[in-house]
């Protein structure tokens, strides 16, 4: 019997682990052109970030200039140079991700939100949310209740 529970165990870590993942590649692929890469390791993204390997970052770099470059090609690395040489210019902008973390937090202090309310609240995908989500429940964060269809998000108690 316990072996079904740490194979059950094992299951659950790894679908965590992909999720922040793929919210990881998404937040890359979406972030804006002139985003630095001291801004994007800095956020609350940074973590998960860090755990990318550089096939996906490849990958999400190929996203954000519209399609994935081809394999072997060096276009991925010279975005990443360039992104980690930029200097800032005094500008304290926000980075897409820092805000879109704020508005999520001040959605659910508002009162619990199913996934859908909660996208349409803050203007973003439902499947690039449900990353977000998944990571901020897991920082505590933020906390639900429900199951499937009827998971609200609230804040923590």
């Amino acid at each position: 019997m316990t072996e079904i529970a740490q194979l059950i165990e094992a299951a659950l870590q790894q679908n965590r682990a992909n999720l922040l993942r793929k919210a990881a590649i998404n937040t890359v692929a979406k972030m804006p052109p002139t985003t630095k890469l001291r801004e994007l390791l800095d956020s609350e993204a940074g973590a998960s970030i860090r755990e990318l390997t550089i096939d996906e970052l490849r990958e999400a770099l190929g996203q954000l200039g519209g399609e994935a470059p081809p394999e072997g090609a060096r276009s991925s690395r010279r975005k990443v140079v360039a992104l980690a040489r930029s200097e800032g210019d005094g500008e304290t902008t926000e980075s897409r991700e820092a805000r879109l973390y704020r508005d999520i937090l001040v959605a659910v202090q508002q009162g619990p939100l199913t996934i859908g309310q909660l996208a349409k609240q803050v203007v973003v995908d439902v499947a690039e949310l449900r990353g977000y989500l998944a990571w901020m429940k897991k920082m505590g964060k933020i906390a639900s209740s429900g199951r499937a269809r009827a998971t609200r998000y609230h804040a923590p108690a």
